[in-house]
């Protein structure tokens, strides 16, 4: 089988898979539904904010916030791309079909990859409309699309969902258990919502550096120098990604089917 028709035959088996069509619907219930609960929440603070806090108030700091949460559902499609096959016994006859595994594994990332990248800058508007319309509901400044820096913050999610549906897939290689790769992919991605927990320099490094908070910070509208600049962070979060699939690969390769 050529390149080609390992493509081909790896996007009819990633449509086929029924729990995939209802991760992507649930990450656009996700996106809009917490866009616009973000926004509402947003606009409480503005009115309880003293003057100070209301003249520096950035509307869209919580334009993008619901793409963690969107995240979680698109590294499960990363993972069901890889564990639907061992959980129904066909990875063998792709292996098979196949003339290396390294192809195999090159074919399903391409289709993961693709799927979750163009994905992500609809997601992101879909979040981003939202949450300034509940701003603007209620008499709250709100961004528009042609603000400065909005139109590369829908860009840049899909870089985010992208790399996000990738570490869901070498998670999937390395775990070959939906329930354990999900759950795994689930905690190491929301870990930086619990940085309070930990003592500070601790708490510190983990919303700086953990790879998904830093890969976050590619959707920031006006970064500041507090933490790493958007393209630093979706490096740290690339090179996360890379050295996760790299062990996917030298694992599969090891490992019997």
């Amino acid at each position: 089988m050529n390149a080609y028709g390992v493509l081909r035959s790896e996007w009819v088996k990633f449509r086929s898979v029924r729990a995939m069509l209802g991760c992507l619907a649930g990450a656009v219930v996700t996106a809009g539904s917490y866009g616009y609960l973000f926004g509402t929440a947003a606009a409480r603070e503005y009115f309880n904010a003293s003057a100070a806090d209301r003249a520096a108030f950035d509307p869209t700091e919580t334009a993008f916030r619901a793409l963690v949460l969107v995240g979680v559902l698109v590294s499960a499609v990363g993972v069901l791309a890889v564990t639907s096959e061992y959980a129904a016994g066909t990875m063998p006859v792709s292996i098979t079909a196949v003339p290396g595994r390294g192809l195999l594994l090159l074919g399903k990332g391409a289709v993961v990859a693709l799927t979750t990248l163009l994905a992500g800058p609809p997601l992101a508007l879909l979040s981003f409309t939202l949450s300034q319309a509940a701003l603007a509901a209620r008499g709250v400044p709100s961004a528009g699309l042609d603000d400065p820096g909005v139109p590369g913050a829908l860009l840049g999610a899909g870089l985010f969902t992208g790399l996000i549906g990738l570490y869901g897939m070498a998670l999937g290689f390395l775990l070959r258990r939906s329930a354990g790769a999900v759950s795994l992919g689930t905690f190491l991605l929301i870990l930086p919502g619990t940085a309070s927990l930990f003592p500070k320099p601790v708490a510190e490094w983990i919303v700086t550096w953990w790879p998904s908070a830093a890969g976050a910070r590619i959707f920031v509208v006006h970064p500041g120098t507090e933490l790493l600049a958007p393209l630093a962070g979706a490096g740290v979060l690339a090179a996360t990604v890379l050295v996760l699939l790299c062990a996917a690969v030298a694992v599969f390769r090891r490992r019997d089917a």
